[in-house]
Order: C-alpha cells, then sequence, then structure tokens
C-alpha cells in the first residue's frame, strides 16, 4: 500500500499555506495615531526590576518602531549589548539616574537626559544609586529604499546631559533644544522638549511632514488628533502620522513639559 504522503504534489496545502503566511505577514499595517497613556500600563517584572512594552510595530517611514519603558533595581544593570543592524536606539531617562556605558565609555546621566547610539554599539545601562531608574528605549529601524540603498554612515554616539542643556523661554512658556542631527540610519532625528504655562496650548493644530512622538515628562496635556481630545499625565506618548492633524495645550494646574521627537528618513 502507498504510504500517504501530504507533501506539494498530492495537496497543494504547504503552497497555500505558505502563500497564506506571506500575505499575512506582507498585509501588517503601519501604526496609526493614537495615545498611549501611562496610566493604563501594565508592567511585566524582570529579575533587574520591570519592562513596559508600549508600542511595536512598522510605521510609514520605519520598518520597526519598538519602543519600551525600562525599570532598574538599585545595583541592578541590563545585559551588555549591541544595537541591532541598520538600527538606532534612543535612550531617554524618565526618572533616576543611569550610568550608560557605550563602546567602554560611561556616563551618569540624570532624569531628562538622553543618549543616542546605533548600530553595532555596545551598550550597558546600569543603576548605581539608591531608589529606581526608569528609562524609556525607542528603536528606530528604517525602511530600506526598493531603488536603491543608502551606504549606512556610522556616526558617534550622541549624549546630552539635562543640566546642559539650554532653556529659552517664550510667551507661552518655552524650549530645550536637544538634538537636530543626522544619525547612522536617520537622514534627521530632532527632538527638542516645550514648556507651557498652565491653560496654554503650543500652537494651533497642524501636520507636517514627518511622524511624531509626543513624551509627556510631567504635568498634564490636553492631545487632540483629528478633532478627539486625549487628557494624559506624566510619562504618557502620543504617536502623530503626518497627515492627521495635531494639537497640544496644557491642560493641568501649573507648568507641563514634553518632548517632541520628530525623524526624517532616505
Amino acid at each position: 500500500m502507498e504510504p500517504k504522503h501530504y507533501g506539494l504534489r498530492k495537496t497543494g496545502f504547504y503552497v497555500a499555506g505558505f502563500m497564506i503566511l506571506l500575505i499575512a505577514v506582507s498585509a501588517v499595517k503601519p501604526i496609526v495615531s493614537g495615545v498611549f497613556d501611562w496610566s493604563k500600563f501594565k508592567s511585566i517584572r524582570t529579575h533587574t526590576g520591570s519592562v513596559i512594552n508600549i508600542l511595536k510595530g512598522p510605521t510609514r517611514s520605519l520598518e520597526m518602531f519598538d519602543i519600551k519603558a525600562i525599570s532598574l533595581h538599585s545595583g541592578k544593570a541590563t545585559h551588555t549589548y549591541l544595537v541591532g543592524k541598520e538600527s538606532d536606539e534612543l535612550l531617554i531617562i524618565k526618572e533616576g539616574s543611569a550610568q550608560i556605558t557605550i563602546n567602554s565609555k560611561s556616563k551618569l546621566l540624570s532624569a531628562g537626559s538622553i543618549a543616542v547610539v546605533s548600530q553595532g554599539d555596545r551598550v550597558e545601562v546600569k543603576n548605581i544609586l539608591p531608589g529606581n531608574l526608569v528609562y524609556y528605549s525607542f528603536i528606530f529601524k528604517p525602511r530600506q529604499p526598493k531603488t536603491h540603498r543608502e551606504a549606512l554612515k556610522k556616526v558617534s554616539p550622541f549624549i546630552s546631559s539635562w543640566d546642559t542643556v539650554t532653556f529659552k523661554p517664550s510667551d507661552n512658556g518655552g524650549r530645550r533644544n536637544i538634538i537636530q542631527q543626522p544619525t547612522s540610519t536617520l537622514k534627521q532625528l530632532e527632538i527638542h522638549t516645550t514648556t507651557l504655562k498652565e491653560g496654554l496650548p503650543s500652537h494651533a493644530a497642524h501636520t507636517h511632514p514627518d511622524e511624531e512622538i509626543i513624551l509627556v515628562r510631567f504635568g498634564t496635556v490636553d492631545q487632540t488628533i483629528s478633532g478627539t481630545h486625549y487628557r494624559l499625565g506624566p510619562g504618557s506618548l502620543i504617536f502623530a502620522t503626518n497627515d492627521d492633524l495635531h494639537g497640544i495645550s496644557n491642560a493641568g494646574e501649573g507648568k507641563c513639559e514634553y518632548y517632541a521627537i520628530r525623524w526624517l528618513t532616505y
């Protein structure tokens, strides 16, 4: 008796299954504009602290965008790791202080500080002081052009200590310009913080050619996306695509402050 064989010749199930898998993978839609409320996040315990998986997936300009909030107990550290291929990583200290070691060079960064590292950089984050350390990790992996690939130019790590960034007052609050330059994989990464006085908007609702992340540092904001209002507190994030009308204002008592993170790809 001929043994049963469920391969390509007999049923075609393997081909059909493979095609369904390809369609499923290619059908992954880019992340749309939305808000991520810190008060609703669920943390996962780790042996060094905890992690919150905030956002992960493709965007219109990025093959993969991965945002996490990582907590380290006093005396704990991440494993030393290499930043992934064709990727940049942005680290922002939310609370506490972090000893960040990049390619064997270490620097102690306080809350508000940032570091930008890129593919192949060797990184370790450690909490060497009493109390908890919380920081964000943003991983950018741009989509590669179909017609040609830009030669990636290695850019040195960028570190900005919060206490060295100049505050420029304005009528509605003020601003700190942190970085506006190319990275190893992005044509430009621009980050600044905006401080708003109580009850005031940053500017009228608008769109712009690039995608954007807003990260609330302190205070309460009212974020509009395509006419819908969202009230968000410290630690929360907003993702805006390049064509959704969006605006932000101070919705709480006292001042509020947030990071604006924008990027251009090749």
